[in-house]
């Protein structure tokens, strides 16, 4: 072995690195970035989780128990209510993830000897429902410590959209729009850059074509693609998986097509930014995969997850798509309950589109 021509070739791979300034910063980033979000996104236990009081009498039983659920750190009690309607409501539009519900004659149970209290629980994150059961059980049995072994408090829980608290019903919605998030901006990342590489950008500036068309031309065959698989896949869902659809499927189809397009662009815009297609790969599936399964709500909650990470989570798409695709598949409401998640989407897109134009725009690409 001739060490001189490894030192050749080391030492002009090594400048290629310095010149590829971007790479080299991804590679530096990457496990930092991992350790960032995989240290403070995965949170196995339970903070703040919302939930809402009713109290269908008040007396000093039920609000010294009430009080226990709201100082907890298991518990945010965002809803305080005398009408269990209520509650059923913000369980509905994902408002809150369990309502504590005190009857009527809590007291008079409690003098009579053992009492009990309703739990309703939002099933569409089973594993989350299960948690929020095991915290309430064990604060209620703190409770009945502290006090000195007082008789004991039966909970009554029920679980809303989700009956027998499958974790494939709701992580088969997250894995479609993990795929789609994926699929959608991987493809689009490359079909530019591709262009940027073999200089066919030159040559498309003597046309007449414009930016806008010549994205639009670029995206369509993609999109085209994409519903198909998004239509494999909820064929698969809902006949191979057993996923109950409660809501419309055109509704879902259409709202699909919306989280598509965004991705898509992202992935264009990656595309234009980036230049050739390896970095843009690269930067597709670390904008995106690691995003979907831990920011979006699809495995960990995102009231668990730190402040910081809690308004990150703002600007990725895939956080409002797992919401909306749970509440169609699992809850059966129309998107007028869940406008906030939809009209988030469209802000996105809209920003996407903007930024995309703008740098094609910088970079000279097409008049």
């Amino acid at each position: 072995m001739n060490w001189q021509h490894v030192r050749a070739i080391a030492r002009k791979e090594w400048w290629h690195l310095l010149r590829d300034a971007r790479s080299l910063a991804l590679i530096l980033l990457m496990p930092s970035m991992l350790l960032f979000l995989f240290g403070y996104a995965i949170r196995l236990d339970l903070q703040n989780a919302p939930i809402a009081i009713v109290q269908e009498s008040r007396d000093a039983a039920t609000e010294e128990l009430a009080a226990r659920f709201a100082a907890s750190r298991a518990f945010k009690v965002v809803l305080r209510s005398s009408d269990r309607r209520d509650a059923a409501l913000a369980l509905q539009q994902g408002k809150i993830w369990a309502a504590v519900i005190f009857p009527s004659d809590y007291a008079r149970q409690r003098e009579r000897g053992a009492a009990r209290i309703q739990l309703l629980l939002d099933g569409v994150d089973a594993n989350t429902a299960r948690l929020l059961r095991n915290y309430a059980l064990a604060l209620v049995n703190d409770d009945l410590l502290r006090q000195g072994g007082q008789p004991p408090i039966r909970i009554e829980d029920r679980t809303w959209f989700n009956e027998t608290k499958e974790s494939r019903l709701a992580i088969i919605p997250g894995v479609i729009a993990m795929v789609m998030a994926v699929v959608g901006a991987l493809m689009t990342s490359l079909t530019i850059a591709k262009e940027m590489e073999q200089g066919n950008l030159v040559m498309l500036r003597t046309t007449p074509l414009t930016r806008r068309e010549f994205l639009l031309g670029k995206l369509l065959p993609y999109l085209v693609i994409g519903l198909l698989d998004l239509a494999i896949a909820v064929a698969v869902a809902m006949f191979v998986f057993e996923m109950p659809l409660r809501g419309s499927l055109p509704v879902l189809m259409l709202l699909s097509t919306l989280f598509l397009l965004v991705v898509m662009l992202q992935g264009a815009l990656i595309s234009i930014s980036a230049g050739n297609q390896l970095l843009a790969s690269q930067m597709a599936l670390l904008s995106t995969f690691l995003p979907a399964f831990l920011l979006s709500g699809f495995i960990f909650a995102i009231e668990n997850m730190p402040t910081v990470l809690q308004y990150l989570t703002l600007a990725v798409p895939a956080r409002y798509y797992v919401a909306l695709s749970r509440a169609i598949f699992l809850k059966g409401v129309t998107p007028l309950l869940l406008w906030t998640q939809v009209a988030a989407l469209l802000v996105i897109l809209l920003v996407l589109l903007r930024l995309t134009l703008v740098r094609s725009k910088k970079l000279g690409l097409l008049p």
